[in-house]
């Protein structure tokens, strides 16, 4: 058994857990059970969520250690998913490491849904929350209209690895400036609908749930530092749409 790829390859599943939003305790779990499935008889897992740190005792051996660090974050539960099939598959069939690694391969780099499949759902979200929040039609359209330059934004914004908690200020100043020039030009649009219903797309919904569940699950320090996130994703949002609404009132009394 080759121990040294052994580390590699969970450490490399366990990141990729982390980053597309597992909660740390699946991300641990995940990994010690693939390190007894292939033998090892003690290994010790402690993540966050920007680093995770991996140690495999060999037996009679000197202990193989992994620390990684996890640059970039975003949510995707399909690729989570097949990452906890993968792992389950492997503990019970014990595929070859060359095979499992060429398989947690294939999972980062599948791009997963079309670009115009997930503008779509971008629109679709805004238009249903602003529907939702008591939004006409006229209200839900101009809130697609919002959710589809999100998309766009926050594609573009990825493309260049640009701050997040900048990007989110800039993306729900565009929501702002949509909404409320919507709102000057048709008097029975209603601005504060369309907006609230347009900045759902950037409510860390996921991430709030998941910083719960780590503190429940006695992972305080990840729980917190999701946390510190989910509230710099608000202010972020509040400082880009509240910024376009003073601004807004000051010129138009919209």
């Amino acid at each position: 058994m080759d121990y040294n790829e052994l580390a590699s390859v969970g450490t490399e599943i366990g990141r990729l857990l982390v980053k597309y939003g597992a909660e740390i305790y699946r991300a641990e779990e995940s990994m010690k059970r693939l390190f007894t499935a292939y033998g090892v008889a003690d290994s010790h897992v402690f993540a966050l969520t920007t680093c995770i740190n991996v140690t495999v005792c060999q037996s009679g051996g000197t202990p193989i250690t992994r620390i990684c660090r996890i640059d970039d974050r975003c949510i995707d539960l399909g690729k989570i998913d097949r990452l906890n099939d993968l792992c389950r598959r492997a503990c019970k069939m014990h595929p070859s490491l060359v095979r499992l690694r060429h398989e947690v391969e294939a999972i980062e780099q599948d791009r997963g849904n079309s670009k115009t499949l997930r503008a779509l759902g971008f629109a679709g979200v805004a238009f249903a929350f602003t529907l939702f929040y008591g939004g006409n039609a006229a209200d839900a359209a101009v809130g697609g209209i919002t959710g589809l330059l999100v998309y766009w934004l926050q594609d573009f914004f990825l493309k260049y690895h640009a701050n997040s908690f900048f990007s989110t200020i800039l993306e729900s100043a565009v929501i702002g400036v949509v909404c409320l020039t919507a709102a000057h030009l048709d008097p029975y649009l209603n601005a504060d609908r369309m907006i609230i219903g347009s900045v759902m797309n950037l409510v860390p919904g996921i991430a709030i749930t998941s910083f719960m569940r780590d503190i429940l699950s006695a992972d305080y320090l990840s729980g917190l530092l999701r946390f510190v996130e989910s509230l710099l994703v608000a202010m972020a949002i509040a400082l880009g749409v509240g910024a376009i609404m003073v601004f807004f009132r000051t010129l138009w009394g919209v």
